[in-house]
């Protein structure tokens, strides 16, 4: 490879997935095809094709991985053992872009997945394949192929061409959720929910799924805590879009139009750049619920704002409505029946499952709130998120941060420290995550501050080239992340009750693993290669023992980098 190529490629691998980071390896798959040379594109192909996929163009990724294919059937031996199960890892993602897009046809699915299968089987993996062909049969609506598949998914050995052990247990949940078998999948997604197990996309994606099954069998704490747990995640992020739909449909179940007109305002503009029509469908059935029941609650007389104009409930009501209809009719032409069709009409006429469930943490609902009733929760969050963002907005920094203070509410500083971050404000993010952290402390909740001392760290980075402060905040994460996975009491803020359980440690784990990986990309701007590469090979083998095989691939491929700087310093 040359090193024009390989010094684009270790670049985009250091940037968060987005558009950045795609045109980096755009650049890099441009440069490696003008060599007329098959192991430069190689590489370029298969970071292209992850780029595209975890930063909201998945379509794109169809051409990258069918060239990535055709390049290794004319010559396999062109590929790198670990190219070669990369291609296979990649056939995974294809699959379950194939059901987002009613484009494709039904017959070309079959047959990548029975391609897929052979693959598979001629390394001896089949396990992923027994997962694909159970989500086939879903998307396809046929429930006995279902439980056929399934009880094959969860009776074959895993292998390391599995999905990690957390999305795993989250697809088979999901599946079990969408069989009307809620205990059982309430039953699955424990040990990820717990902590036990983690990746980049859980806990956040299983607890989507648990929304409605904690409904069903009522577990209505859990399903509150899943909500706001959840969503403090995925807002704002493109590629949850069709999680983000189905926060919206669980507000109104819930009795929280409010919440959820909230959730629509502040997401809609997702929608005018959907990755997939699946995705776009899934957010508007649930935009269009919300709608429906804010008309049926009295108050169509809202409006929303989108695009720059004020849109009435009731006609934004109907024109996402008829979008989702008419997704789900494409599906159903692709596939010949009417399964989208039905399972969107129940959807859209759903009533609530809950008269209303306050959406406040279970050990703060007695607080006391001034003009507010406490267990008004939605105007009691409205007004505080309300007061700092507008603080915020009118450059009153000092001010915003002490109206968080003042509400002592550690989400709602969690979420204004994104959207400082988000506009690169860095050192305001940074204060605000401080913020949080301090909050998270006081409220005893030590992974979560740790948590927000990472983020805090990463924002310092982002904010100057102060070597020596950088460092220091990177320092502070670590202390509070290691404490929080230490079974004794740490010595951090106001003492805690109680001791960490496993699945707190291993949280706490998956979050130092991100934090070294952060530390080891400062480092590296600074051109301390030696002290980078051993922050790296820390976060590196921290990953694998999470068996988070996404993340630990990001981080092989930053070391590799990092070793092949200090040989050329020495």
């Amino acid at each position: 490879m040359t090193d024009q190529v390989e010094t684009l490629l270790a670049e985009a691998a250091r940037l968060p997935y987005g558009e950045a980071r795609t045109v980096l390896a755009e650049r890099a798959l441009r440069e490696a095809e003008a060599l007329r040379e098959p192991e430069p594109a190689i590489a370029a192909r298969l970071a292209l094709t992850q780029a595209y996929q975890y930063g909201g163009e998945p379509a794109k990724s169809f051409a990258t991985f069918s060239r990535t294919v055709a390049a290794y059937d004319a010559e396999p031996g062109r590929f790198t053992e670990w190219q070669a199960r990369r291609v296979l890892w990649q056939f995974k993602w294809i699959m379950s872009d194939m059901r987002r897009f009613p484009e494709i046809p039904l017959r070309r699915a079959l047959d990548a997945l029975d391609d897929m299968e052979r693959r598979y089987r001629e390394a001896g993996t089949p396990q992923a394949v027994y997962a694909q062909r159970c989500r086939v049969a879903l998307h396809l609506g046929d429930e006995p192929a279902v439980e056929e598949w399934l009880h094959r998914w969860e009776t074959a050995p895993r292998d390391d061409l599995s999905d990690c052990r957390a999305c795993d247990l989250g697809g088979r949940a999901y599946v079990l959720a969408s069989l009307g078998r809620y205990e059982e999948a309430v039953a699955v997604a424990g040990p990820v929910v717990a902590g036990q197990f983690s990746c980049g996309v859980q806990p956040q994606s299983i607890l989507c799924t648990l929304l409605t099954p904690y409904l069903k069998t009522g577990h209505l704490d859990e399903a509150a805590e899943g909500h706001r747990r959840a969503y403090r995640i995925v807002q704002g992020q493109i590629g949850y879009l069709d999680d983000i739909g189905d926060h919206l449909e669980f507000c109104a179940l819930t009795g929280n139009e409010t919440r959820g007109l909230e959730i629509l305002e502040r997401e809609l503009p997702l929608l005018e750049r959907p990755p997939s029509p699946a995705q776009a469908g899934s957010f508007m059935t649930g935009a269009a619920l919300v709608l429906r029941r804010l008309m049926e609650t009295g108050h169509d007389e809202l409006t929303v704002r989108r695009a720059g104009r004020d849109v009435p409930v009731p006609e934004l009501h109907a024109e996402l409505a008829a979008g989702a209809r008419e997704i789900a009719a494409r599906f159903d032409v692709r596939n010949g029946d009417d399964v989208h069709t039905r399972r969107v009409a129940a959807t859209l006429a759903a009533e609530p499952l809950v008269a209303h469930l306050p959406l406040l943490s279970p050990a703060r609902r007695g607080e006391p709130a001034g003009r507010i009733d406490p267990a008004d929760t939605d105007s009691l969050t409205g007004v505080r998120e309300t007061r700092a963002r507008t603080l915020f907005e009118l450059g009153e920094h000092e001010a915003g941060l002490a109206a968080l203070r003042e509400a002592g509410d550690p989400a709602a500083a969690m979420e204004v420290a994104k959207e400082l971050a988000d506009v690169d404000l860095d050192v305001e993010a940074a204060q605000a995550y401080a913020a949080a952290a301090d909050l998270y402390r006081d409220a005893g909740e030590l992974l979560a501050a740790g948590c927000a001392m990472r983020l805090r760290a990463k924002c310092v980075y982002f904010a100057g080239d102060d070597l020596a402060e950088i460092s220091e905040a990177y320092a502070q994460a670590r202390a509070v992340l290691t404490a929080a996975s230490d079974m004794g009491q740490p010595d951090v803020g106001e003492p805690g009750t109680g001791q960490p359980d496993a699945g707190q440690r291993r949280e706490a784990a998956w979050e130092l693993a991100g934090l070294g990986y952060d530390e080891a990309v400062a480092l590296e701007r600074a051109k301390c290669y030696e002290a980078a590469a051993e922050r790296c090979q820390e976060a590196l083998d921290a990953y694998l023992a999470l068996d988070d095989q996404i993340a630990a691939v990001r981080a092989r491929e930053l070391l590799e980098g990092l070793r092949e700087e200090t040989e050329q310093e020495d």
